[in-house]
């Protein structure tokens, strides 16, 4: 794989990190001019040559997305690369930063690695969404985190019915609902309680949030070729947030459908790197007491 074109999106305008990282880039850059930098407007008080400020319709012709921040910046570039094929490697401006391969001051490094050929790619699974009034679709999603159902009216919980692959599976009574992938299960899913699932796998979870009943827990369970159905179970309207980004309505004659979507979201994984690295790491688990 040739990096030509790299594309920069970053968010977080007033993060120290962010302009380190962006300075990194634009002395690395003018020391390799065979590679071009570019970056969305919303960049163009923190970059300087040899990054050029473009559209976001140039930023979805490049041959790799940086994304520099936290996970939610990660969340950002999968949205921008999604039809396009172009895998992103997530650097670390937050905190956290599960889906981050380097740090802002590794940067140079890595950026030394990638045009020597020094990494391999990960393909995440996605969630295709689709909302139905009736037989009619009104709303389409593709999620790489998760679908989130909450409820439309303040201060209260939500009653959801679920089917899995045509047969009723139950319905939740709690604060919210989750069906989280593999990449979305060290997120949200994670602070709910739900379990970490390894991104090999092909598997989704539902984790309510604070559920009514102690005897609910999270389930973990297959999309491949298979259908999840929710549908609003108490005649009230729910709200389905994709990804934390955008929300569409449920209203009490519709349903969403979710399928294992065809899409992929592709990932450059650096040497020396991996998930459970990253548990290590990022959660601590080294198996030590203090």
């Amino acid at each position: 794989m040739t990096f030509k074109t790299i594309g920069i999106i970053g968010w977080k305008d007033k993060s120290p990190e962010l302009a380190l990282a962006l300075e990194t880039i634009s002395q690395w850059g003018s020391a390799h001019p065979q590679v071009k930098f570019v970056a969305m407007e919303n960049l163009k008080e923190l970059v300087k040559a040899p990054i050029k400020i473009v559209k976001e319709a140039t930023i979805k012709k490049a041959d790799l997305l940086l994304a520099i921040g936290g996970d939610g910046t990660v969340l950002s570039a999968a949205h921008i690369s999604l039809g396009h094929n172009i895998p992103i490697l997530g650097v670390n401006a937050g905190r956290v930063g599960f889906l981050a391969e380097t740090r802002v001051k590794a940067l140079s490094q890595t950026l030394d690695d990638l045009l020597a050929g020094n990494y391999s790619t990960r393909d995440r699974m996605m969630i295709d969404a689709a909302v139905f009034h009736g037989k009619k679709c009104i709303a389409k999603q593709t999620v790489l985190n998760e679908v989130h159902v909450r409820a439309h009216a303040p201060e209260r919980m939500v009653n959801v019915k679920v089917e899995y692959n045509g047969t009723d599976y139950t319905e939740y009574w709690a604060d919210s609902l989750l069906v989280s992938t593999p990449t979305g299960s060290t997120a949200y899913n994670l602070a709910a309680g739900g379990p970490i699932i390894h991104p090999a796998t092909y598997a989704v979870v539902l984790t309510p949030v604070a559920p009514g009943s102690l005897s609910v827990r999270p389930l973990v369970m297959s999309l491949t070729e298979k259908t999840l159905v929710l549908r609003p179970a108490a005649g009230k309207t729910l709200d389905l947030v994709f990804d934390g980004r955008s929300c569409v309505a449920l209203e009490p004659e519709d349903h969403v459908v979710l399928t294992q979507s065809k899409s992929f979201t592709t990932f450059l994984r650096m040497r020396h790197t991996g998930f459970v690295g990253a548990l290590r790491e990022k959660l601590g688990w080294t198996g030590k007491r203090d």
